[in-house]
């Protein structure tokens, strides 16, 4: 607590970036109530309980989210390192922006489908990226509390989604289930919006080697002057770190480094999938992955969605 007290603007940064997964469990925990609602049911009968094959279409309609969250995550990567974490919060905003905008505009089951396709894939890439940006912004000391937003946001979301349907359940005609769909769009705006004024990451600053950017960058969020102590040793100690993966990078695949051409740019990219599961990263992606397998396999999902 002490630390957290102890850096006020980073921990401001830190949950305001979070309203990312407050996006994503108001997308994901909003159609719960509303696969009930009979006004919804009446506008897409093919999710009834009376139609034939409800319930694959029922299914189809919730998986769609997690597919597109899938897509985007898996290529938030690269859009992260290339346009900065800060810029592509703001693309995977305004793709849920249009995800959103389509699934309360829509008037058949095709379009409802893809919309939920797209806005997920603005949520998944969310779900990656907000948490690299909090975990590079915050100080070693609080890092896992401040990630802890995250997780935080998430359920929030859901519980925030549960509470708005319940209520607009009440609602007759259309507008009882496309105002919940309408109604994430506003913290959306505010995200894409405010982020604007977030600090960039200094690790992905020196990654691009703007060195001095980064030291004013962490000077800023940790308040404390560039020549300060520890924001040089901070500034120091994340050089070091970005150097030290370059050269293992660079001495694994000297050839695609020797060569910058675009096609190798791709390569390298695909290449550090592959890095993952070699020696020396194997384990740290065997936890990470291994968390999260079994997060969602517990079958949590299937509360949130059908409860």
């Amino acid at each position: 607590f002490a630390g957290i007290l102890g850096s006020p603007y980073v921990l401001a940064c830190a949950s305001f970036s979070a309203m990312g997964g407050l996006l994503f469990g108001y997308d994901q925990g909003v159609v719960s109530v509303i696969l009930v609602m009979e006004q919804f049911l009446s506008e897409f009968p093919r999710v009834s309980e009376t139609a034939g094959g409800a319930g694959f279409w029922k299914g189809l309609l919730t998986a769609m989210i997690e597919l597109g969250a899938l897509i985007g995550a898996m290529n938030q990567g690269w859009i992260a390192d290339k346009i900065s974490r800060k810029y592509s919060i703001m693309v995977a905003v305004a793709i849920f922006l249009i995800g959103s905008i389509l699934q309360t505009a829509s008037n058949g089951y095709a379009m409802l489908v893809v919309a939920r396709l797209i806005g997920g894939v603005g949520i998944g890439m969310l779900s990656m990226v907000v948490p690299l940006y909090i975990s590079e912004i915050s100080p070693p000391e609080i890092r896992g509390t401040l990630l802890v937003l995250e997780e935080l946001a998430i359920v929030g979301g859901i519980v925030i989604a549960f509470w708005i349907t319940y209520g607009t359940r009440y609602i007759p005609g259309e507008w009882s289930w496309r105002l919940p769909f309408l109604l994430q769009i506003i913290p959306g705006v505010v995200l894409g919006c405010g982020v604007l004024a977030l600090p960039f990451s200094p690790r992905w600053l020196i990654s691009k080697g703007r060195h001095d950017e980064a030291l004013e960058s962490l000077s800023k969020l940790r308040q404390l002057p560039p020549n300060n102590a520890l924001v040089l040793r901070e500034w120091t100690e994340i050089r070091a770190e970005v150097m030290c993966h370059q050269e293992i990078s660079a001495e694994r695949h000297p050839k695609l480094h020797a060569e910058p051409t675009r096609l190798n740019r791709i390569k390298l990219e695909l290449v550090s999938w592959v890095d993952c599961l070699r020696p020396g990263c194997i384990k740290r992606t065997h936890v990470g992955t291994g968390l999260m397998f079994f997060q969602q396999f517990v079958g949590v999902n299937a509360m949130v969605y059908y409860g």
